[in-house]
């Protein structure tokens, strides 16, 4: 067993990359206000099981050719690794890309302004959170559902980044989102914004059972 990680800006940024490396099996329930709650159960690489309320269905994506490695740090945690997005580790989707950023949350690595950091447990696991905000480099995992919504994301997804756009009259963006991150797995549990005008964006995911790669910090 690992010594104890001290929660800091850099080690969330650190666990925020960690997950595909840090749990092979996981059983959880997704709760957000559109779709209620959905019980799912994941095996990595490229399976998932989806319970909602039409029933059960099994959904496959594509087992990676080469599984990539990561740089890990002397606590375990990802140091660096490549992108999602140049290799085929994503988990399934279900329903769209919001779901695969919480499973693997490495966008939140990279220019999000972190404060109000701290450790607490949530439904009896270890939880890191923290106040995060985007910066003008933040890059989500697709653009058109990213954990951190706000005028950057829409402006190069809608407005091409195009000077002069602006968004749908009434659009008011997050000031920053609240966030957790299970320890043990790395994945997002909670996301809450904070203010804006879309409230639904948040959601809350509750880990039932998982089965560890690696040993949790």
């Amino acid at each position: 067993m690992e010594a104890e990680v001290p929660l800091t800006e850099d080690t969330f940024r650190a666990l925020a990359r960690s997950s595909p490396w840090r749990f092979s099996a996981l059983h959880f329930t997704w709760r957000t206000r559109d779709d209620g709650d959905v019980e799912c159960w994941l095996r990595r690489p490229g399976w998932l099981r989806v319970r909602d309320a039409a029933g059960d269905r099994v959904v496959r994506g594509e087992a990676p050719v080469v599984d990539p490695e990561p740089v890990l740090r002397a606590d375990g945690l990802v140091e660096s690794r490549p992108r999602a997005c140049t290799h085929d580790i994503d988990d399934p989707m279900w329903n769209n890309y919001l779901f695969v950023s919480m499973l693997d949350p490495e966008e939140l690595s990279v220019d999000v302004a972190l404060s109000d950091l701290r450790s607490e447990p949530r439904a009896g696991r270890e939880t890191w959170w923290a106040r995060a905000a985007p910066g003008e480099e933040y890059e989500p995992r697709c653009g058109c559902c990213p954990l951190l919504w706000s005028r950057v994301t829409d402006w190069f997804e809608y407005g091409d980044g195009a000077p002069g756009w602006e968004p749908q009259a009434g659009t008011v963006y997050p000031e920053a989102y609240d966030i957790a991150l299970d320890v043990a797995t790395g994945i997002v549990v909670q996301l809450s914004p904070v203010g804006g005008s879309r409230p639904d964006h948040g959601f809350e995911t509750t880990i039932h059972e998982a089965e560890l790669s690696v040993v949790s910090v």
